[in-house]
């Protein structure tokens, strides 16, 4: 019978380390643009988001109602969706939201004919999915129940051992 391996300890401890600060990373970029995104939809309120998209999506296919209704929520799903990345609370479940947010706002864009701005929308979906791969690796997570519910150790913020080489396979000379 085969028995799964957990893949991350068969990684080299340098190679973990690196993906630890590529899941920081990208948790500190995606989530500050998400957060910025929805902090800079406040001053117009809910009212002046949903008369914007309304007039950028006028002649569009998609129907007023669900313009509306995306419109509506986006500002507080952004800022939401920010903080949560950056907490680094469950941060799988969050990086599959983030790219489900990241996607809407793509197609809405090409629905609006806005190409330039969908193409930079499916770039931040895909830097999402690269923050769903590395954050087993990420370090600075608050635990969620399930971690601890399937026996996986806790991440802690000891340091993994440092880069200095291996000792050699030769032995110690004789004294």
């Amino acid at each position: 019978m085969l028995k799964c391996m957990n893949q991350t300890s068969a990684l080299p401890v340098s190679v973990q380390r690196d993906l630890h600060w590529v899941s920081v990373f990208s948790r500190l970029s995606i989530g500050s643009l998400l957060l910025s995104a929805g902090v800079m939809k406040v001053p117009g309120g809910v009212s002046g988001t949903v008369q914007y998209y309304s007039s950028l999506f006028e002649h569009s296919l998609l129907p007023p109602l669900l313009v509306r209704a995306h419109a509506s929520v986006i500002c507080f799903v952004e800022i939401a969706l920010g903080l949560w990345l950056l907490s680094g609370y469950r941060l799988a479940i969050g990086w599959k939201v983030a790219a489900a947010v990241l996607a809407s706002l793509a197609v809405g864009m090409v629905f609006a004919g806005k190409y330039d701005v969908a193409s930079d929308n499916y770039v931040y979906v895909l830097l999402a999915l690269g923050g769903l791969l590395t954050s087993r690796f990420d370090r600075w997570v608050v635990p969620g129940r399930s971690v601890a519910a399937r026996g996986e150790p806790l991440p802690s913020d000891d340091p993994l051992p440092s880069d200095d080489p291996l000792p050699s396979d030769d032995p110690a000379p004789a004294r």
